[in-house]
């Protein structure tokens, strides 16, 4: 398995080619999810001290429950379900915290109202800069599940070394 630093470097190596090829209609909402998906949701957010959540700082006390309902290389190495799983994990996060803090607030100001109807969640969810951004973390998932599988492959294929002995 290569190394945080090596994904890192492959992955911002692919990017401009990336955005030169694929030429994505919303270019910052592309550009923006690749690096996100480059430097803090990755494969590796399975493991709790890998360098992705470390970059979380504090915050990465929210990917421990994500390590040990997921394994290292299980649904989190599987291209666009891992995406997926990882943004609905953090989706659910968020909730839990969004209504715990909209019934604090009724309880500490119950003359005040938060209100958040579904069409602003779809409006939210349903446009352009959205959608090249879920692609834009795809794509930098894709990049580091393959930059593993040549990795390991090239790894299998070069003969240890073996100590001499003295």
């Amino acid at each position: 398995m290569a190394s945080g630093r090596t994904h890192d470097i492959v992955n911002l190596l692919v990017l401009p080619p990336a955005v030169y090829f694929l030429q994505p209609t919303d270019f910052f909402g592309f550009t923006t999810g690749y690096l996100v998906g480059t430097f803090f949701l990755t494969p590796d957010n399975d493991i709790y001290l890998s360098k992705p959540n470390k970059r979380w700082n504090i915050l990465r006390i929210v990917w421990y429950p994500y390590t040990k309902i997921f394994k290292h290389r299980g649904v989190s190495h599987i291209p666009i379900y891992g995406t997926v799983f990882k943004i609905i994990y953090l989706t659910a996060i968020f909730l839990l915290i969004f209504i715990s803090f909209k019934y604090l607030m009724k309880y500490l100001y119950p003359e005040k109202q938060i209100t958040f109807e579904l069409k602003d969640f779809k409006t939210l969810i349903l446009n352009q800069f959205t959608l090249s951004f879920f692609i834009g973390i795809v794509l930098a998932e894709i990049v580091h599940i393959f930059t593993d599988i040549i990795y390991s492959t090239f790894k299998k294929l070069i003969p240890k070394r073996r100590k001499r002995k003295r």
